[in-house]
C-alpha cells in the first residue's frame, strides 16, 4: 500500500493511522530521519497491498519515497517545500549566520560554509573552490540532494546547502555555495539575497 505525504503529516501519526511502528515505515522506505518526511513524496506501507493518496484518490505518486532512492541523476524531486528540515538543518543554518556574521566578506563562500558546516558536527574537507562541494556532499550519507527549480530554492526553510556551478556568474571559475536561512536569504562568507545563477544543487542535512 502507499500514501501520498499531505502537509502536516508526521511519520509518528502514520504509524499510528495505519497500525504500524515509525521503525517499520523508516525500514520499508529507506528513511534515515523519521523526523524528515516530503510533502507530496510517496511512503509504502508495510503489509498493505492497495494504494491510498489523500482525499481517496488511487495511484498516480511517485515511487520514490522519503529518503529512498533517487534516480539516476542522484536527486530527489521534491513536493511541497516544508516549514523545517529537522535538527541537523537548524544547527547548521544557526553556524552559518554566525561565521557570515562574523566573516562578513565577498570571495570566501566555500570557506565560510565550510566552518560553518564543522560548526554544526558536519565536518567536510577544505575544498579549493565551491563547486567542488557538489559532488562530495552528493556521496556523503549525511546530505540528501533534492532537485528543486529557482523559485523553490528561494523558498527553502533554513538549513540546506545550495552549491553553484564553475562561473555561475562572469569571471567566477570557483561557483558559489551558501546555506539557506529562511525567507530568501542565505549565509557564505556574508549573508544575502539567495542566488540562483546558473545551475544550482541543493543538499539536505538529516
Amino acid at each position: 500500500m502507499s500514501y501520498r505525504i499531505q502537509r502536516g503529516d508526521t511519520l509518528s501519526a502514520l504509524a499510528g493511522r495505519f497500525g504500524t511502528t515509525v521503525s517499520a515505515l523508516a525500514k520499508a522506505n529507506g528513511i534515515s530521519n523519521p523526523d524528515l518526511i516530503i510533502t507530496g513524496n510517496s511512503l509504502s506501507i508495510p503489509g498493505k497491498s492497495d494504494s491510498f493518496q489523500s482525499g481517496g484518490a488511487n495511484g498516480g505518486g511517485r515511487s520514490s519515497a522519503a529518503g529512498g532512492s533517487f534516480g539516476a541523476s542522484g536527486a530527489a524531486p521534491m513536493g511541497e517545500i516544508p516549514s523545517s528540515f529537522g535538527a541537523n538543518a537548524s544547527r547548521l543554518a544557526s553556524s552559518a549566520q554566525s561565521m557570515a556574521s562574523s566573516m562578513n566578506t565577498t570571495g570566501w563562500c566555500a570557506k565560510g560554509v565550510n566552518r560553518a558546516l564543522a560548526a554544526a558536527g558536519l565536518n567536510v574537507n577544505p575544498l579549493p573552490s565551491a563547486y567542488m562541494y557538489g559532488n562530495v556532499l552528493a556521496k556523503d550519507s549525511r546530505f540528501r540532494e533534492v532537485s528543486l527549480t529557482d523559485e523553490q530554492i528561494k523558498q527553502l526553510p533554513p538549513g540546506a546547502i545550495i552549491v553553484s556551478d564553475a562561473y555561475n556568474s562572469p569571471g567566477n571559475p570557483h561557483g558559489h555555495i551558501a546555506v539557506t536561512l529562511g525567507n530568501g536569504r542565505e549565509a557564505s562568507d556574508h549573508i544575502a539575497g539567495i542566488r540562483t545563477h546558473g545551475t544550482q544543487r541543493v543538499f539536505i542535512p538529516v
